[in-house]
C-alpha cells in the first residue's frame, strides 16, 4: 500500500519542484529584463546629457525605474550605483528647473527632496558602497546650491568631515564652510578686511 501511495505522490512532488523551478527562472528573467531596461534608459538620458540636452522625460523614467528596481532587488550589485545615478539625475533636473526663465519652485523642491531621499537611502542601506561618501557631498550640494538651506548644507559637510577626516577634499570643504551662504560682496568685504 505504501508503495502505491509513494508512486501516486511522486508526480505531485515532481510537479511542485518543476513549478518552483519555473517560478525561479521567471523571476531571474524578469530581473534581467528590468535591469536591461534600467540601464538602457540611463544610457539614453546620459547620452543626451553629454550632448548638452536634458531630457526631463528620460531622467524621470530612469529615476522611477531605479526606485522600483531598488525596492524589488535591494541586494542586486548594481542597485546602489543606479540609486546614486538617480540621485544625481534628481540634482540635474532640480538645477535645470532653477535655471529656467521662470523657475518652477514646486519642481525644484520635488526633485531636490527626491534626490536627498535617494542619497539618504544609499547611506542607510549601503554603508559599504564605495560611493557612499559622495552622498554626503551631494546632499550638501542640494541644500547649498539648489535649496539654499545653508545650515542643512553645513551639517552635511560637517558629517562628511567627521566620517572621512582624511579625505583629500576635507581641506577644501573646511575653507568653503568659511564662505558658505555668503554673497560675493560679503566675501570680498572679508578679504579686504583681512588685507
Amino acid at each position: 500500500m505504501r508503495k502505491w501511495l509513494f508512486f501516486l505522490c511522486l508526480p505531485l512532488l515532481l510537479l511542485a519542484c518543476n513549478s518552483s523551478n519555473n517560478q525561479l527562472a521567471n523571476d531571474i528573467q524578469t530581473k534581467g529584463a528590468d535591469q536591461a531596461e534600467l540601464i538602457q534608459t540611463y544610457n539614453k538620458a546620459d547620452s543626451l546629457y553629454q550632448q548638452g540636452i536634458i531630457s526631463h522625460e528620460l531622467f524621470d523614467d530612469f529615476i522611477t525605474q531605479t526606485i522600483k528596481f531598488a525596492d524589488s532587488y535591494p541586494e542586486d550589485e548594481i542597485t546602489p550605483d543606479m540609486l546614486s545615478k538617480a540621485g544625481v539625475a534628481c540634482m540635474i533636473l532640480a538645477k535645470n528647473c532653477s535655471m529656467e526663465q521662470e523657475p518652477d519652485q514646486e519642481a525644484i523642491e520635488m526633485y531636490a527632496r527626491k534626490g536627498l531621499s535617494i542619497f539618504e537611502k544609499i547611506q542607510a542601506t549601503y554603508p559599504d558602497y564605495e560611493g557612499v561618501r559622495n552622498c554626503y557631498l551631494n546632499r550638501a550640494f542640494i541644500y547649498d546650491d539648489i535649496l539654499h538651506k545653508y545650515l542643512d548644507a553645513e551639517y552635511e559637510y560637517r558629517e562628511f568631515l567627521h566620517k572621512y577626516p582624511d579625505d583629500s577634499t576635507c581641506e577644501n570643504i573646511r575653507a568653503y564652510l568659511q564662505v558658505l551662504g555668503k554673497s560675493d560682496e560679503e566675501i570680498m568685504a572679508e578679504i579686504e578686511k583681512k588685507n
